[in-house]
């Protein structure tokens, strides 16, 4: 297993992810600036250090990337919920916004339909996420 972090993740949830350049400038920023701070930073940074940098339209699949909105599961209680991947300052739990430095925002950044993305938390509580679908 490999530690980031209070939050574990492991091997076997780690689907290949997809970033443009434009993204991975501005997520590699966000994470290093509050990897320390944000609940989701350092699995974002750890993300962004492994992440295929693309352009929008050569990834097999359409990815998740800021802006998108996606259809995910909550493997940790069964529920699916659709939210919009955004920077922090965009984000809202009312409006469906989730940020990128949020554990789950961390975790849907690049993902595509059908892959799963595992990790503990910092209280050791399983977690998990798994794209339905994803929108630009």
């Amino acid at each position: 297993m490999t530690t980031v972090s209070t939050q574990t993740l492991t091997p076997q949830a780690r689907p290949t992810i997809y970033v443009t350049e434009a993204d991975f400038e501005i997520l590699s920023n966000l994470a290093d600036a509050t990897a320390g701070r944000a609940p989701g930073g350092r699995v974002l940074a750890q993300e962004m250090a492994r992440a295929l940098i693309v352009e929008p339209g050569e990834a097999p699949r359409p990815f998740a990337r800021i802006g998108s909105t996606i259809d995910y599961q909550d493997l940790s209680n069964g529920q699916t919920r659709k939210v919009r991947l955004s920077l922090p300052r965009d984000a809202s739990i009312d409006d469906n916004r989730i940020s990128v430095l949020s554990p789950v925002g961390a975790a849907l950044v690049g993902m595509t339909a059908g892959e799963t993305f595992q990790w503990t938390d910092p209280e050791g509580r399983a977690r998990g996420v798994r794209v339905l679908a994803i929108k630009a």
